[in-house]
């Protein structure tokens, strides 16, 4: 069967949306959160106002999207690191390191993103209201939810890995943000920590295995 080529409409789309994208990161970098419009988003990519709309949807959305693919790319490294037997320690350790350099290393857009997480949970007073909300497109936790559940697995434990992975998640996030001349290993072993307790299994605490994060106290 031969495999449909996108015709010129869908190409059109992909490259205007990818130039909103690229438009809006610049824009975020250079003038963060509060300093950007999506008038100005679309003034630079060269498209109409509505037309950012109409691809994102909204500001919040904009900057989920701008982290959506990295996020994925970040998961993906997970992945194969479980596909491939890693032991446990050594996927969290993957998991954590793939949060603390997408975050640290775009520290601007990681502020950009934490108001636009903020300003979502205000004002659906609590849980995602729909697809369109940010914590639906740029879910950060799943990175880390991923290495702890199958952590929780292969030790035998009963963790709750999304709330886990939440929590530790917004615990990196503050150290990313207002802990600027700390590296990205000071912020991974922080993290790791502060894990290390959640993934000792209690029955055989002294074992190998049980060492999971292996990660000395500062």
């Amino acid at each position: 069967m031969t495999e449909r080529r996108p015709g010129r409409r869908e190409e059109r789309n992909a490259e205007t949306r990818s130039a909103i994208l690229r438009a809006a990161e610049e824009l975020f970098s250079a003038q963060g959160w509060q300093g950007t419009r999506i008038t100005e988003v679309a003034a630079r990519a060269g498209v109409a106002t509505a037309t950012c709309y109409n691809h994102f949807g909204s500001k919040h959305a904009l900057i989920g999207h701008l982290f959506a693919p990295r996020i994925a790319e970040a998961v993906a490294r997970v992945e194969d690191r479980i596909a491939a037997c890693a032991e446990a320690h050594e996927i969290v350790r993957v998991a954590v390191d793939e949060m603390v350099v997408m975050l640290k290393v775009r520290r601007t857009l990681t502020f950009a993103l934490f108001a636009a997480l903020h300003e979502d949970a205000i004002r659906s007073d609590g849980p995602p209201r729909g697809p369109g909300d940010v914590r639906m497109i740029a879910q950060i936790p799943l990175i880390l939810e991923l290495a702890l559940q199958h952590a929780s697995d292969v030790l035998g434990l009963d963790l709750d890995a999304d709330r886990t992975a939440r929590y530790h998640t917004n615990a990196l996030l503050l150290q990313v943000l207002t802990r600027p001349d700390s590296t990205a290993g000071d912020i991974r072993d922080f993290v790791l920590l502060q894990l290390r307790g959640a993934l000792v299994p209690p029955y055989e605490a002294t074992s190998e295995e049980a060492q999971v994060l292996r990660v000395e106290a500062p």
